[in-house]
């Protein structure tokens, strides 16, 4: 694998999805501020309010983020999903073998907030999806309904932070509600609209889906009844974030499996589309490209993507082996075993259990590696 990032372009495509974005939030404005002005109410809360009163703005936010995500969740619960991921800016629960989660997570791509399930193989799957992805806008509607309705009920300063509540709530249901693409992720309303249409799109959706459950179980890799992955690989889905997905479990099947040839074309395919990944998730990919590179003994380029790779949604553990192997390459014994230490300490929280199986794999190669190399020097 060449060492040498892909280069990042500011296509055409992002600057309408961010103009249209700042658009669609200042045609928002405009008609809910000219609304507000009708409001004889409004007036006498607004005063009330103290300077003070201004830092509560980011809870508020949080509060309405959270509402949102846990509509997602709570309409993929009502047809049988299982809990997965839950962030809320800087909080994250996840879905491990040793149970539910908590982790801080500081990175920009996710901040906004996200929510993830896993389908009920023995129910129809369309229902599920449709159930998942609009349960978050219609959270939000309900909140923002009920803030304004406080709002009316209440004087003064609790009056006026309902207020705030509800338009904020009342924002975050138009843009997502609204059909676009941004950052990588399509919104509620586009993907609702590509699961309502159906066909391969909701087949992609299952598939992944499944896989993920599979692995989540403790399946590794080479085991996966997967007989479309590399076809599926092959051919490419409509949806980039998808594509990406599809490519990285098509790399680390071949990786699992032995198939040297495969899995270097996986890698330099996907070497090529990081960008088509998210912001948050995109550090799960570029990992994964830096211990293909390891494997490959390609230190320069194992390099080259771990410095992409910080921050993020990622699997500690798979980052803690990462790490030890630079270390190991650099001739650095001791920051390797304390490493390789860190990542087998990690296994036990990983959300995906076929993937630890993996890693614990590799830690212990590298222990033998480590141990019949006294060449190394010991720092």
């Amino acid at each position: 694998m060449t060492a040498k990032a892909p280069a990042k372009t500011f296509t055409f495509k992002k600057l309408l999805s961010i103009v249209l974005f700042a658009m669609l939030g200042m045609v928002a404005g405009f008609f809910i501020g000219k609304g507000l002005k009708t409001l004889p109410e409004l007036t006498s809360k607004v005063d009330a309010l103290l300077w003070w009163d201004l830092l509560l703005l980011p809870l508020s936010f949080l509060l309405v983020l959270a509402v949102h995500e846990a509509g997602h969740l709570l309409g993929g619960f009502r047809k049988g999903m299982r809990f997965l991921l839950y962030i809320v800016g800087p909080f994250q629960l996840t879905r491990t073998t040793s149970g539910i989660r908590f982790n801080w997570i500081f990175n920009l791509g996710t901040f906004g907030g996200l929510a993830a399930a896993t389908p009920d193989p023995d129910q129809p799957i369309r229902p599920q999806f449709l159930s998942l992805i609009a349960g978050g806008p219609l959270a939000s509607l309900v909140l923002a309904v009920l803030g304004f309705a406080l709002f009316l009920l209440v004087d003064d300063r609790v009056g006026a932070h309902a207020m705030i509540i509800a338009l904020f709530s009342a924002f975050i249901f138009i843009v997502t509600a609204f059909p676009m693409r941004a950052g990588g992720f399509m919104s509620d309303g586009m993907q609702f609209i590509e699961v309502l249409r159906g066909g391969d799109a909701v087949l992609e959706r299952q598939q992944l889906t499944g896989l993920m459950a599979q692995s989540m179980a403790g399946i590794r890799p080479r085991d996966w009844k997967a007989e479309w992955l590399e076809p599926a690989a092959q051919a490419g889905s409509g949806e980039p974030m998808r594509r990406v997905a599809i490519r990285m479990m098509a790399l680390l099947m071949a990786e699992d499996r032995g198939q040297t040839a495969t899995a270097d074309a996986h890698a330099d395919w996907l070497a090529e589309h990081t960008d088509d990944y998210p912001q948050g998730f995109r550090q799960s990919l570029t990992l994964e490209l830096c211990l293909h590179a390891l494997s490959r003994g390609n230190a320069t380029a194992a390099k080259m993507w771990m410095a992409q790779s910080k921050g993020g949604v990622v699997d500690k553990a798979r980052r803690a082996l990462a790490e030890a192997e630079i270390a190991f390459e650099d001739g650095d014994k001791s920051l390797a075993l304390g490493k390789e230490l860190e990542a087998r300490s990690q296994l036990k929280h990983g959300m995906d259990a076929g993937l630890s199986l993996l890693t614990a794999e590799r830690l212990q190669a590298l222990l033998a590696r480590m141990a019949s190399s006294p060449g190394k020097t010991l720092n």
